[in-house]
């Protein structure tokens, strides 16, 4: 079900130790791609879709650190959805898509799109990079591969991301990584990208409004603006397979680790 205008869950103004990270964060898309004939379909998580109210909890696995969990469970069709996040008080954030069942009987996969609107320390000043497996040294240690304009990106296998603030306003860099989770997968040619690196524009946060089936039409938000120290968003796609030989009832799960650096 695609009501046009929703994302189920969204989060805002997200900080850590009392210092700005995300204007915003959400699951705005989800395209689904199948090897035979069935597809393609655009998903949306919703609250026309949600069974039952989004469920809050928390708890302690180790003497380090606590985390909570918000999230929602979900039915389209026949997949089952739960759109997880979890909330660590070390700052990791887990953003997770939980997936089960088939629309028909072929291998599929799941590409899943998160929004990151960062604010890391405030708005402006904001610098997004790429850890390529290189020595090169663009001013950030040795592999950052700074971003200073708006891009799609793919590479196999797929890279870490950072967002910072490039203003040092503590004296020191402070941001997030944004690495790949251990089933993330990588582009092919239908789900075309890993992640996108845009400008914020308060128009172009369409929520489920944005992509088709057949394109998630990213492309129309790159449009060669700049991205060196500006007000960054960082979409990140995850694509997750599922073989019809596991069946219907298999849970897979996708999502990018986001870990802070920096912070006292």
């Amino acid at each position: 079900m695609v009501d046009g205008d929703s994302e189920a869950i969204a989060f805002y103004g997200l900080t850590y130790k009392d210092r700005l990270v995300l204007h915003k964060a959400s699951l705005p898309m989800i395209r689904v791609q199948y090897d035979g004939p069935a597809g393609p379909y655009k998903d949306q998580l919703s609250t026309g879709n949600m069974q039952g109210p989004v469920k809050v909890y928390e708890g302690s696995p180790a003497p380090t650190f606590r985390f909570l969990v918000v999230e929602s469970y979900h039915e389209i069709g026949h997949y089952r959805l739960t759109n997880r996040w979890i909330f660590r008080s070390d700052g990791i954030i887990l953003p997770q898509l939980y997936s089960a069942g088939l629309q028909a009987p072929y291998n599929h996969r799941h590409h899943v799109y998160w929004r990151f609107d960062f604010d890391v320390v405030g708005a402006s000043n904001n610098l997004a990079l790429e850890h390529l497996p290189v020595g090169t040294d663009w001013g950030w240690g040795p592999g950052w591969f700074p971003y200073t304009v708006e891009t799609l990106a793919a590479h196999s296998p797929r890279d870490t991301y950072a967002v910072l603030n490039k203003s040092n306003p503590f004296g020191h860099l402070q941001g997030y990584t944004i690495a790949p989770g251990p089933f993330d997968g990588t582009a092919d040619g239908f789900g075309r990208i890993d992640a996108a690196v845009t400008q914020y524009h308060g128009g172009e946060d369409l929520r489920g409004r944005l992509g088709t089936a057949f394109d998630d039409q990213l492309g129309t938000q790159v449009n060669g603006e700049s991205v060196d120290g500006q007000d960054v968003v960082l979409w990140w796609c995850a694509h997750l397979d599922h073989h019809a030989s596991e069946g219907g009832d298999e849970w897979h799960v996708c999502g990018p680790i986001l870990q802070p650096f920096g912070y006292p």
